[in-house]
C-alpha cells in the first residue's frame, strides 16, 4: 500500500512521501473508489483509505463508489 498514490493535476503525491508529513486524527479522502482495492487480489485490503490509516489517523473516510461529474 505504501506505492499507492493519489494522482494530482501536477503529478502523483505517494502514500511513501505522505509519511513524512503530520497527520490530522481525521482524514476524508474526497477522490471517486478511495477504498476499493483490485480485483486480482478480492481477499487482500490494499487500497487508499487502509493505506492512510497505517499512517495514523483514528478515522480515515472515504467511497466505494464512482460518482459522475
Amino acid at each position: 500500500p505504501f506505492e499507492s498514490s493519489f494522482v494530482l493535476q501536477d503529478g502523483q503525491l505517494m502514500i511513501g512521501h505522505i509519511i513524512r508529513l503530520q497527520i490530522p486524527e481525521f482524514t476524508f479522502l474526497s477522490a471517486c473508489r478511495t477504498t476499493v482495492g483490485v480485483k486480482s487480489s478480492p481477499d487482500e485490503v490494499f487500497h487508499l483509505a487502509a493505506a492512510m490509516q497505517f499512517l495514523g489517523p483514528h478515522s480515515v473516510m472515504g467511497s466505494m463508489w464512482s460518482a459522475d461529474d
